[in-house]
Parts: structure tokens; sequence; C-alpha cells
């Protein structure tokens, strides 16, 4: 991995001159809430995750509650205070009496919990800013409890283990301070040994919502306070093994492997150390020993020697591996290292266990390997959030999001936008996760402003060593990222430097690194000549050199492979955000990985982001929906902008998450001559063969399968291809039919994340056999004709039908007695606004002529064209505003059948339109659905790529897809046809003569439109029916510019337009 060449000569006297600032502008007076000096008092230093255990059998088990870990967790007392001067400041004491205080569950943010107010916000300062001085008023919330003295703690440190509290806090034991901690997202430890005492004790707890640490967490997301994380009594030896740092060494060859280990021994009291020694062994997955065991007196660890020059062998226990199982996403194998310090005896003292992956990642040239690999980051940002819970995540929580990432494909994570809890860590390792590791860092408000700032150097440089101590044993790591959003200055030039100094097995990442001053072809920031590169290259003209990959957020597909192929970047390109999935969005994520394929210098990407953050509500009258920002009265707010998942806000997988199954998934099927079966396999896995895959295949004619098989012998290597013919049978055609062959890959195994036969890959071919269908003649009684006023009725026994000489359209439709139209069927041009749509690139501004286009249609002419018994014609002409004109052919026949033949002819120098198409209302008694079509779920023309042709059969809620606010959804492409019926199967058929897009909703437009939730949609006595031509792509880059129109490809230009198709009763 490159390592970068001026920062750390920067540092030695950026480091000396920050000391110096930070002492001088340290103000006394200050409380610590307000003094950016001061984060930290009498805590802990940070270290890896690890627990100690008596002996190593419980080790090796590596379940905590083999130890003597006490657990905090559930009711406290509470004490909410809004205003920080009329909080209860001698609450801590044990005098205090709190018995009439509220209870509160812990973890849990207060806020929904019923005291004071949550707040959504993009970048949380509106005000004029005064850093370290936050501009709101500072809310309090105490927190009381007991616990019993453990008897097992007798002659043992003993440590109060706080995961995660937001804001800041001050903490008491027994009425004694104990001490002081920020940053909301790593872990509080405080020696509290002297502090307890036999029988029951007391701990109290003050958390401060708004700090100074504040400025430093100014995250896109809920801003939510309390103790939102596990609480904990830990224990362990007055001499122990309080922390260690693993690593893992591979020869060139990716054969054999070093393992290293350095150990980190404490002592609180004066213990005679003399003959301990610290063991280590490496057990395999089976529990059997995979290497000799290491030894080193204790001694030695404590009293290490430092040279004045160079410095220390980082291995102070080392052994070569032969062989070893690799860890990666794909094969995530983990052995167990087993630590043990033991007495002059050979007794144990003190026990620990680690997960241990041995897994290399490097840089060369602008690639970056994993195990010598060219992989792809298939990535997604992951916020901690539940939808009644808030920041409060269950071990179940966590875990149900790391299988989903594996059933659908994706195979990393960021931890947007802080470090996540361990458990998270634990499970990446386990099921195979890509992690890039974020510190607890985004000034987003004040942009760039701290992160030049010496005073506050200190407080960056202990977020990102707290957060590397921590996680640094986790193989799923394969980047620290050094926070998000707060600009660039020395401040991560020395986070990097730190980093890269104490761990270079893994990449550093900060996308605020952009712009090198340094380089002969920099522009100044907002020039003109900066603007304009910029907007080509993506790049000024590359990055700082203390990152390694060049990150960047939403770059449009053009900028991505501008920067793929630009001379000035020598460093791996990913995108650290992309693909902003807000409402009903995530379009052209095939282009996207087109791009990112084809380089091997583009890393991948990480999808904004994985889950809704709407939270649970009712309303008065007990229906639910999902709050935003401005639901809770918080007037600076940033509304739905939190819904932007693409798994819904209780973990339900969207529409958008089936698209990335499909552009993710590691086989891939090409066709080489369908008539004959012949297609291509590629294994796109860069470790795995296809060994534990069975190939499965379906012929199907119009929806129905008709043959099925297994392909035998699929042994595919990775990052190879096999070339297999498919032994179905031609089929005996039938006229109209159309046939499909559709192949899929599933395990073989049962997985920790889906069970055995789990479809992990499929791609479906439309086979070259098809012999058209000629129409059929019509048959039915002669078509009688009753007219008054402006609305003449055609009838038969088959059918009644209203047509209006006033509008153009026809106004009902009856069929065998049964209302089957109750709205007229009229032209749509328009959609309910997407969020990409409303927020982005702005039609309701720039395309506001279609927008109007339905209700500004002027009738120029209406003639019955031809009339028979057999048959009548109908043409309605149109114009809007002189600009386009539109031609609507009625021809009805007397069996009942109508067809509709559409046609617009519009200037072409109008603006795109969103759809092209007509609408009607179907009565909902109508409400059993089946369609031949793209599915199941819903599809639009650019995210259709994992959508299948099939029948599909349910309700018309069934197909109805609810955005949690309510915008433009559930259409289907490519549709053939679409019933709808009634429980005795009567109703209509609505058949293209080419494929259609259709939707059905529940609800009007209008409703669509005026609903922020769906509690405030109402529902008709019809359901809205779209039968549309073509419509406007979703969208698919961001939710805030122009660039957030769908790509030219699915985008609906004006110019000339023509389809037609047939309702009729439904057979």
């Amino acid at each position: 991995m490159q390592l970068f060449k001026q920062t750390i000569s920067r540092l030695c006297i950026f480091g000396i001159l920050s000391s110096f600032f930070i002492c001088l502008s340290a103000q006394i007076d200050k409380p610590h809430w307000e003094n950016q000096s001061v984060f930290a008092v009498n805590k802990m230093q940070g270290r890896a995750t690890s627990y100690s255990f008596y002996n190593f059998e419980d080790a090796l088990s590596g379940d905590r509650n083999k130890t003597d870990i006490t657990f905090l967790n559930g009711d406290w007392k509470f004490k909410y205070t809004k205003k920080i001067e009329e909080r209860p400041k001698d609450f801590f004491k044990n005098s205090f009496d709190v018995q009439q205080w509220d209870d509160i569950e812990v973890p849990s943010n207060w806020e929904l919990k019923g005291y004071g107010q949550p707040t959504y916000v993009n970048s949380n300062f509106q005000v004029d800013l005064q850093p370290p001085h936050y501009p709101w008023e500072t809310e309090v919330g105490q927190y009381k409890r007991t616990f019993q003295y453990n008897e097992k703690w007798k002659d043992r440190q003993v440590i109060l283990h706080f995961g995660g509290v937001t804001s800041a806090f001050n903490c008491w034991v027994n009425g004694q301070k104990v001490g002081y901690s920020e940053d909301a997202c790593l872990p509080a430890e405080f020696d509290i040994t002297d502090y307890v005492k036999h029988g029951e004790n007391t701990v109290a707890v003050e958390v401060f919502r708004w700090t100074s640490a504040s400025f430093l967490e100014d995250q896109d997301h809920w801003r939510l306070s309390g103790i939102h994380r596990e609480v904990m009594i830990l224990s362990q030896p007055k001499v122990s093994i309080n922390d260690f740092f693993v690593r893992t060494k591979f020869d060139q060859q990716y054969q054999n492997a070093q393992l290293q280990i350095r150990p980190r021994l404490t002592t609180i009291d004066k213990v005679d150390t003399k003959g301990m020694r610290v063991e280590a062994q490496l057990l395999d997955a089976e529990g059997n020993s995979a290497s000799k065991t290491m030894r080193m007196d204790a001694d030695k660890i404590l009293n290490e020697w430092y040279p004045q020059r160079d410095n220390v062998y980082f291995a102070l226990l080392e052994q070569e591996i032969k062989s070893p199982h690799k860890w990666s996403a794909e094969n995530p194998y983990l052995y167990t290292l087993i630590l043990t310090l033991k007495d002059k005896d050979g007794i144990a003292i003190d026990t620990r266990s680690q997960k241990v992956g041995f897994r290399d990642v490097s840089i060369h040239g602008n690639v970056m390997l994993i195990n010598g690999k060219k992989v792809k980051l298939y990535g997604v940002n992951r916020h901690d959030h539940d939808h009644i819970r808030g920041k409060a995540l269950t071990r179940e929580d966590m875990e149900e999001d790391i299988k989903l990432l594996k059933r659908y494909n994706l195979n990393a994570i960021r931890t947007s936008h802080y470090p996540n809890d361990p458990y998270i860590y634990d499970l990446c390792d386990q099921y195979g996760i890509y992690v890039m590791d974020e510190a607890n860092l985004e000034t987003h408000a004040v942009r760039g402003l701290l992160s030049n700032q010496p005073t506050w150097a200190a407080a960056y440089l202990d977020r990102a060593i707290r957060m590397v101590e921590r996680d640094k044993n986790h193989p799923s790591i394969i980047s620290w990222s050094l926070g998000n959003e707060s600009g660039s200055g020395p401040n991560h030039a020395a986070m990097a430097a730190w980093i890269k100094d104490y761990d270079d097995t893994r990449f550093i990442h900060y996308e605020g690194a952009q712009g090198n001053k340094h380089h002969p072809h920099y522009k100044k920031v907002g020039s003109k000549e900066y603007k304009e590169y910029e907007s080509v290259h993506g790049a000024n003209p590359t990055d700082m050199p203390y990152v390694d990959v060049i990150s960047r957020m939403y770059p449009t597909l053009e900028v991505l492979n501008h920067m793929a192929n630009d001379p000035f970047i020598q460093r791996p390109i990913m995108m650290c955000e992309y693909a902003h999935a807000m409402g009903n969005s995530l379009g052209n994520m095939k282009e996207y990985w087109d791009i990112i394929h084809t380089h091997d210098n583009i890393l991948g990407g990480f999808i904004w982001d994985w889950i809704d953050q709407g939270i649970l509500e009712q309303d008065e009258n007990g229906r639910p929906y999902y709050a935003v920002g401005g639901d809770y009265g918080d007037k600076v707010n940033a509304g739905n902008f939190c819904l932007n998942g693409i798994i819904a806000s209780d973990r339900t997988p969207k529409p958008q998450i089936e698209e990335c199954k499909y552009i993710y998934q590691p086989i891939t099927f090409e066709a080489i001559d369908l008539a004959k079966g012949k297609i291509r396999i590629k294994n796109r896995q860069w470790f795995n063969n296809t060994h534990n895959m069975e190939f499965k295949w379906t012929l199907s004619q119009d929806g129905k399968v008709i043959e099925r098989g297994t392909l035998s012998d699929i042994m595919i290597s990775p990052e190879d291809f096999m070339e297999v013919t498919v032994p179905f049978r031609t089929p005996k055609l039938i006229i109209g039919a159309e046939y499909w062959l559709r192949i899929s890959a599933h395990s073989t195994l049962d997985k920790q994340w889906a069970k055995k036969g789990y479809e992990i890959a499929k791609q479906q071919f439309k086979l070259p056999f098809y012999i058209q269908a000629d129409e059929k003649s019509t048959s039915g009684s002669p078509i009688l004709k009753e007219q008054n006023g402006d609305i003449i009725k055609y009838h038969n026994k088959a059918f009644s039908l209203l047509i209006s000489q006033k509008s153009g359209f026809i106004e009902s439709l009856h069929m065998a007695g049964k209302e089957i139209l109750s709205q007229p069927l009229k032209p749509n041009f328009w959609r309910p606004l997407t969020d990409n749509d409303e927020r982005g690139w702005k039609p309701q501004i720039h395309n506001k002529f279609w927008k109007d286009a339905s209700s500004n249609l002027k009738l120029d002419q209406f003639e019955i064209v031809n009339s028979s018994d057999e048959s009548i014609t109908i043409k309605s002409n149109f114009l809007i505003q002189d600009k386009a004109a539109l031609t609507l052919l009625y021809v009805i026949y007397n069996n009942g059948t109508i067809k509709v033949n559409y046609n617009l002819d519009a200037d072409k120098n109008l603006p795109d339109l969103l759809r092209v198409g007509m609408q009607t209302g179907v009565p909902n008694k109508l409400n059993n659905m089946s369609y031949y079509g793209n599915g199941p779920w819903e599809n639009y023309s650019d995210r259709c790529e994992a959508a299948e042709i099939n029948i599909y059969k349910g309700t018309v809620n069934d197909f109805v897809f609810e955005y949690a606010q309510p915008q433009e959804c559930s259409n289907r492409t490519d549709v053939r046809w679409l019933k709808l019926t009634d429980t005795k199967r009567k109703g209509l058929l609505i058949k293209g003569d080419q494929p259609l897009s259709i939707s059905v909703w529940p609800w009007t437009p209008e409703s669509l439109v005026k609903a922020r939730h769906t509690n405030e949609l109402q529902e008709e006595d019809y359901n809205t029916v779209n039968i549309d031509l073509i419509q406007t792509g979703v969208g698919g880059c961001n939710t805030w510019s122009a660039k957030a129109k769908p790509i030219r490809k699915y985008q609906v230009p004006s110019g000339k337009y023509q389809y037609s198709f047939v309702i009729k009763a439904a057979q």
C-alpha cells in the first residue's frame, strides 16, 4: 500500500504546535460540555473488545455470559430537564431520593420514551455558529440505579462500561465522581475498583443532549439522546491482558502467513509478575489446534525496550501458519485465538479469546486487492435505526441486517457515520461482510472550519484512535474512514498519520480530502476554472496524499467514467455514497456497474443508504404511519430526507433491494444461441468455484412451466466461465404464445443466512420462437345508439358504453350488466412526483406544460368515422395549447371489445413528458388482479433488470408498494395484459398491442400528491388504473439537483408516440 510522503514530517511540527495551543486555549472556567479541549476525564484508554474468562474452555466458547459480567440494562430511575440550569445538581448523592422519578428503559433514546422532542435534520445548525458554544438550550437526562456487589470482584479490577451515550455524560458511583466522556458511538470505560463496596451500590449518570461534541457529530440522522447502547460492569485480574493486537501477514504467493500478536498487559497494583507468562494458541473452526503454543514472559512484555531511533518490532508473539484458510466475504473462515496469562505455577489468571481471519488488504498501483484478488465492493451505508427503538438496536436487529445483506448479494457496509456496536463487527466477521469503519466525526454545518483549528485536533485524534483501538482485530474491517463531510485540514492529516503508522494493514478513506493543493494542476476552490474542471473530471486534479483511495459522492456516470481514465488519478476510485435511494429511486444501477466492471481501478461503492429512518407512530384514528422531520413540532428539520433506504423502516425489503440482488449476483448468464439452448455462465466470485451451487432451468409458455431440469457438472473456477447447452426440447409452437428460458443458481448448503436451495442468481431469456396471431373477427348482436345531450350511449346485450361529445372521452363502461369503468378514460402525461422529481430535477417547474396538459386539452373534433352493426369507430382530436395534438380513435365492437388507439404528436421543443398514457377508474369490487408482465415487485424502465416476465396473481393491494411518503409507485413494465375481476372472476381485461406499463392504485393521484404520510391516503370506491405506453424512469444519482433526472435513455422526450390496447370482458 502506498504511503503518503509529506504528511509525517509535517505531523511532528503540527503535534508540537497543537499541544501548545490546546493547553493555551483551555479555559478552566468552562464546563466540560462547552470545552472542545475536554472530551474525557478519568476514562480508560481505548482497547479491543474482549472479556476476561476464567479458563480455556469458556474462552473458546466466546460466550461472554460465562464471565462475571453484570449487565446494567433494564429500568433506571430517570429525570428529564429541559433547561440545564434547572436540573437537580446533587442527584448523584446517595442521600438524594429518586423514588418518585420515572422509570426508563436502558438502552433507549429518551425522546422515544416521551421526553423532549425527536429532531431530524441533515445538518444540525441553522443559526449563527460560534463553536464550541452550542446555540440551543442543553437538555439533560439524569439516570440512577443500584447494583449488587459481585463477590467474584474481590482482588480484581472492576470496570464500568457504557457502549454509547449521546452526547456527553458525567458519571458517579456511590456519590463519588468517576469521570466524564464524549463520543456518542464509542465505549466509555471507567475503573471503579476503588468506588464499589460490598452490598448495594449506586450509579448515577448525567447526560447532556447538546454539547461542544455535537459540532463533531452533525450527521444526517435523527438527533436522539440518552444511553442508547448497553451498560455493563466487567472485571479482570489486577494483572491482565487488557488489550492485544492481532495481525496476519501473507507471503507473496498468499500461501503461508505470519500470525503476529502484540498483547498489552496492565497492572493496577504492585503485583509480583515474576514467572508470569502469556501463552497464545490458535484453533481452527472445528476446535483443533492450528499452531504451536507461543509464549513470552510477562515481564518482557511489561518492560519492553523502545529504541531511540526506529521502532520496536510489532510482534511479541509470532508464528508461521502453513496454508491457512483465508478469510473473505465469500469464505468467512474464522480461527479462534486464545491468549492466556499464567502465573509462575502455570495456573491461568486471565484468558481472552479473539476470532482471527487470515486476510490481506493491499493496493497495487491503482487497484485494491483482497488476498491478491481485485474484489469489488457491493456496499451500502448503514445507520443504526429501528422504527420503534430509534438508535437503541437489539442484537437481533443487527443480525437481521447482516442476514439481509447476505441474502441480497451485498458484501460491504460503511458504518455511516460513526463506529457501530461491537456486535456488528462480530457478525460481519462471522457472516462475511467487508467493513469501512468510520470515525464519529462530521462537522457538516461548519464545513472544514474545525478541521483546520488546532484547538480541536486532540478531539479529532481521540475519535480516530479509540475507533482503531477498539476494532483493530476484526478481519471484516478493510478500511478506516476519517469521518464524513468535515472539509479537509491538518486535523485529518494527523488522524491519517497516526492510523497509518499504527495499522498499515487497511486503507485510509476520507471523501473530504479532495484537491491536492501541492499539485501543479490544482485549481483554486470556488474559481471558475475549478468549477469547470471539477464538473468534468471529478477531481482537482487528485486528492490529498494522506488518503489511499479517491472517494466521491454521487458522481454521474459520465464523471465516474472520466475519473477511471484520468491520468492524474493514480489511486483506486470508489463511491462512498451513490445511488441515493430516497423514495421511489435507484434507477440505472446497471449502467453504474457496467462502468465499474469495465475498470479495475474502480473499487465499487456504498449505496445511500440501508434502511428508511421513519419512526412508527399512530394518528388519532389508530392508523400507523412513519414520522419524519417536522412531525414532532421540530421547526428546523429536513422532512422526509431520512427515508433513503433499500429496506423499509421495519426492515421489510423494498423493490430497490431486488435490483441490488440481481446487479450484484455472483453468477451471470449470457445468451450465445438461444434457439439451441447455448448459454455462457460466468462465475464473478473471486475466491469460490461453483462446487456448492446447483443450476436449474425451466421452459415456460406464457408464464406456464412446460419443462424443467437441472444442469449437471457445472464446475466453474473463480473469475472464469463455461459454455453450456440447456437440454430443453423445442416446444410445439402455439399461435401468439411466448416462450421463456429461465436459469438460476442455488446454494446446495445450509448457510447462516439462508437455507439450502436459496436462489443466489438468475436470468430469464426470451426464446426466438413465435407465431404471430391473427386478429379474430367479432360476433355479437347489433350495436344500438341512444343520445342524451352530449352523451352518446352505445349498447347491446354484451356491453353498455357512454362517450361524451363534449369531452371526447369514454365516460363509463359496463360489461354484461357489470360496471367495469366507473371513471372517464383520459389521457395522462404526468405522475405524482417521486422524491427525485420533486426535490431533484423539479419537473413541477421545468416541465409544467405537461403537468397541466390534461386540463388544457381542447377538443378540436369529435367524429363518428364509421358505424355498422358490427362496430363503431369514433375519433376525438385534441389540441394542447397549439403545441401538441392528440388523436384518440375508439373502435367499439359488438361483442363488447373496445379498442383504443392513441396518437400523440408534440413539438420536440417542449419539455420531456413524465408518462405517455391513459388513466381511468375501475370499481374496487374488481379487486382481484392478475397480469402478464414484469414482476413480481414494482419496476420501472430504469429499474427492471431483476424483474421477470410471468403471470402474477393477487389482490390490488398485493401489487401496491406504499412509500413512507406517498408518491408515484407500483408500476409494472412490459405488461402484455391486465385482468381485474371480482370474487366470481368477472371483470375486465386490458391487453396491449405492444407491451404496456401498468399500475393500479386504491387511491386517486390527487390523494397521492396531497398525502405526506400513508395514513393520509384516502381510498375511494374505485381503483385508479394507469395504462401507459411509457413512463419516465425514477433516476438514480441524487435527490437534490438536476442530476436526479433519469439518464437520457430513460427519459420521455417530447415528440410522436403511438400505441393501442383493447378493453374487454375478462374470460
